[in-house]
């Protein structure tokens, strides 16, 4: 019997051994949990509003990629011994929500955990704009609207005023105002100073905004022989309430060699609607 037997059961015996080094013990992770994160505006004078739209986080254990996770997020990370948490900021580029990216004008959040399998490791996520961000245009709409019409003959053109009506305003005294109307149905206007923006350096332009019609966001500058050249880069669908989008300037300034650019906004009033509005808020261009 013991003959017939022991080789059975140190099969049995080698198989289970066998299986165990194939399907090891899985590890239990600690948890991050990202809600979202808590601006600092530690120098609002330079940096202009603390409105963010952080949509996705970057996450690294000890400077190796955990995984990109959409915010909210409930964060697994497989740990047996204290590390360095980073956690960088990530953005939606240009509205389009199935881009995400860094967001490297935001600071990274570098924090040490201690492993505690199977739990959420409480921690207030914080960020704010980082020290090598510059800010070489700021328009909140406080002071009036720096925006002229591009063709200042075109009588069926409205312009972009500063309204006061705390029902339009986003945050401080003023926002920015198209209202178009069948006697008035388009929008076309550019800023009235030129904005410095380096080639070969990341940009964006951040902006807040509220409308019930579609308008465009575009681009303008002159060329050393005078030639002007613009561009509309992104359109942004109506929403009824308050958006932020990061738009991203890279790609339309290195097609120029030209240090100076301007803003142009565009909107008509769409067919069959008697009225319509665009509010805009906080306009910044962040570069390096």
């Amino acid at each position: 019997m013991i003959r017939i037997f022991l080789p059975v059961i140190l099969g049995l015996l080698i198989f289970s051994y066998g299986c165990n080094v194939i399907n090891p013990v899985e590890k239990i992770p600690t948890y991050l949990k990202i809600d979202s994160f808590q601006f600092v505006n530690a120098d609002p004078a330079k940096t202009g509003t603390a409105s963010h739209k952080i949509t996705s986080a970057w996450v690294y254990y000890n400077n190796q990629t955990v995984g990109v996770f959409d915010l909210p997020a409930t964060i697994p990370i497989i740990a047996d011994q204290p590390g360095q948490i980073q956690v960088i900021p990530g953005i939606t580029l240009s509205g389009l929500s199935s881009f995400q990216t860094r967001y490297d004008f935001y600071t990274v959040d570098t924090f040490s955990i201690t492993p505690s399998p199977g739990n959420i490791i409480p921690h207030n996520f914080k960020t704010q704009y980082a020290q090598v961000a510059t800010f070489p245009w700021i328009e909140n709409f406080d002071s009036g609207s720096p925006f002229i019409k591009v063709n200042s003959g075109n009588t069926n053109d409205t312009s972009i005023t500063k309204t006061t009506d705390p029902d339009k305003v986003f945050e401080g005294t003023g926002s920015g105002y198209i209202y178009l109307t069948s006697a008035k149905p388009n929008c076309e206007n550019i800023n009235t100073t030129d904005i410095p923006i380096l080639k070969g350096n990341a940009s964006y332009l951040e902006l807040n905004y509220k409308c019930n019609v579609d308008f465009v966001v575009g681009l303008q500058t002159t060329q050393s022989n005078g030639v002007i050249q613009f561009e509309y880069i992104i359109g942004l669908k109506a929403t009824d309430k308050w958006n932020k989008v990061y738009i991203g300037l890279r790609d339309f300034v290195e097609k120029y060699n030209t240090p100076k650019f301007r803003v142009m906004i565009k909107s008509t009033l769409p067919s069959g609607q008697s009225d319509g509005y665009v509010l805009l808020d906080n306009l910044k261009v962040v570069s390096y």
